[in-house]
């Protein structure tokens, strides 16, 4: 039988994924320094990126904007730049999640909420961890799995190494991994019962005809959600991890399921979704992915807020 290690020699055995033989040390290296200097290295890969990356920095600018309007732009500014030092932390974050057990960091963490994921269970039709991309979204699912059995929805990665690299690291942690199109697997895991996180907060493209409001913008809303909690009738429930202000510790939070949903109305689904997620931001506004590109698909007629930003 071919193990996930074997998987990812075969990837960097092909001459065009040759650069892992270099980047993989560096970043088990990485993965293994203390703690107090990988959170310093990430916030300065963060800050790095928020001087060099301007498009992003760009797309960030614009998305905070439209959903804080009123918020002044000296304010702004200090939390576009604090946000980029988090995403940095997180890139660090994943990169020890793919390559330790986590056990320094399980060490310091602490879960609040568990009655509500165990009543559920009790019940035998499943969870629909319902997760969002906060910077800490990685690391939050990897600890959470020393608790309970993930099953884990997710988006594969085009690049073979990466994408090995990916899968080899989760399952570390996760029970399993399903693609996000394999819609028969979800199902069927929810009917055994599994707690499968899934995080759908992410503009998905132009073939998404349905949105919702999110700071009361418009944006794209996948029903996914809504259809897999009518098929198994699993409990849908919302999850947030955060970081202490040192970045030292973790409290993760399984907060109640999502009362009166599934309804037949699709958008009033979506925004109950959109709804939890602004909750937490009004709160930790900092500890989002605004960098990508939430609102790049409009309504019919709408315009395109990212149109002056040059494409790359």
């Amino acid at each position: 039988m071919t193990t996930m290690k074997d998987s990812l020699m075969k990837v960097l055995l092909k001459p065009k994924y040759w650069y892992g033989f270099i980047v993989l040390p560096i970043v088990k290296l990485i993965a293994i320094l203390p703690l107090s200097f990988q959170i310093k290295m990430g916030r300065g890969i963060g800050y790095l990126i928020y001087i060099v990356a301007t498009r992003r920095k760009k797309i960030a600018k614009i998305n905070l904007k439209l959903c804080f309007p009123d918020m002044p732009e000296d304010e702004r500014k200090i939390l576009l730049q604090e946000n980029f030092k988090l995403t940095g932390l997180a890139l660090i974050e994943t990169l020890v999640c793919w390559l330790s057990d986590l056990k320094s960091r399980l060490q310091r963490t602490t879960i609040e909420g568990q009655e509500y994921l165990d009543a559920a269970l009790d019940k035998g039709n499943g969870v629909i961890l319902l997760s969002y991309h906060l910077t800490s979204l990685e690391t939050g699912c990897c600890l959470l799995s020393h608790y309970y059995p993930i099953t884990g929805m997710y988006k594969s990665n085009k690049n073979e190494f990466v994408e090995t690299l990916m899968r080899r690291g989760r399952l570390q942690h996760l029970n399993k991994l399903i693609t996000h199109s394999n819609i028969r697997e979800t199902v069927k895991s929810l009917k055994n019962n599994e707690i499968v996180w899934y995080a759908p907060d992410q503009n998905h493209g132009n073939h998404i005809k349905t949105f919702a409001p999110f700071f009361g913008i418009q944006a794209t809303a996948l029903d996914s959600t809504s259809r897999l909690a009518k098929i198994s009738n699993a409990a849908v429930i919302p999850f947030t991890q955060k970081r202490s202000s040192d970045g030292k510790s973790f409290h993760l939070v399984i907060h109640p399921p999502l009362q009166g949903f599934p309804t037949d109305d699709t958008v009033a689904d979506a925004t109950k979704i959109n709804q939890f997620l602004e909750g937490y931001l009004l709160e930790n506004t900092e500890d989002y992915m605004w960098l990508h590109q939430k609102f790049r698909t409009r309504p019919n007629g709408e315009k395109n807020f990212y149109k002056q930003i040059k494409q790359s």
